[in-house]
């Protein structure tokens, strides 16, 4: 009777489990929806679901008249340069920079991520 735990099919098995894992890992970023290019995207690059935060910028966006990109992602890249955006909302809820959008209380700096996910579509 021929031994199935050979080195020759450890090796074999491993490797296809490798090509595998690599396959799953890089079809998720194919089948993920793809974005015109635009100024913002090292900062839209941390937001987890570029589609629905969009849908929520356009709230945002429709509560203000006039939102200037220039300054707003020079402020952005430079606080989110000192911290995490995780850390950032936390700072943002805890200081009281809140803004409200569609019903929906949110931290400043997710909101103007929000607004200029929708600006850059």
């Amino acid at each position: 009777m021929k031994e199935l735990l050979t080195r020759r099919n450890i090796v074999i098995g491993a490797g296809g489990a490798v090509l595998l894992t690599a396959a799953a890992y890089e079809g998720v970023h194919l089948l993920r929806n793809r974005h015109a290019p635009s100024p913002y995207d090292d900062l839209l690059a941390r937001l987890d679901n570029r589609d629905a935060d969009a849908q929520i910028g356009k709230a945002v966006l429709a509560d203000i008249d006039d939102l200037d990109a220039k300054p707003v992602t020079a402020k952005l890249r430079a606080r989110l340069e000192r911290e995490s955006l995780a850390q950032a909302m936390f700072h943002d809820a805890r200081d009281g920079r809140l803004l409200e959008a569609g019903g929906w209380v949110l931290p400043e700096i997710l909101a103007l991520l929000c607004a200029l996910a929708a600006k850059a579509e």
